[in-house]
């Protein structure tokens, strides 16, 4: 019984990591975010949802550690998590929440 839930895991692990490569690849999903394919090696896999009837992945979240800079000319950035949301029968991948760390440290920026 072990064994099998842990192979559907991984299973379903590997099925969503796929999916998410493909979203960058494409790069239709990415459009709206800020998001660019060059962020494709950054992004951590935080989890996914199936669909019970049909046992595919239908959302997939995931995280980015970014470091924006406040403006183009700006030699400052920020350290800034942030979580996004795939809904992959959509193809629209969006922003659930940012959480600037350098902010919450008390400083402005590196």
């Amino acid at each position: 019984m072990f064994w099998r839930r842990w192979l559907r895991k991984r299973k379903f692990e590997r099925e969503a990591r796929r999916l998410l490569t493909l979203a960058f690849r494409d790069k239709s999903p990415l459009r709206g975010t800020s998001l660019r394919a060059r962020h494709a090696g950054r992004w951590v896999l935080a989890g996914y949802e199936t669909d019970p009837a049909s046992e595919r992945i239908v959302r997939i979240r995931f995280g980015i550690l970014r470091h924006p800079r406040p403006y183009s000319f700006s030699t400052q950035s920020h350290k800034v998590i942030e979580s996004y949301l795939y809904e992959v029968d959509e193809g629209r991948i969006r922003v659930e929440r940012g959480h600037n760390i350098t902010r919450e440290r008390g400083g402005d920026a590196d």
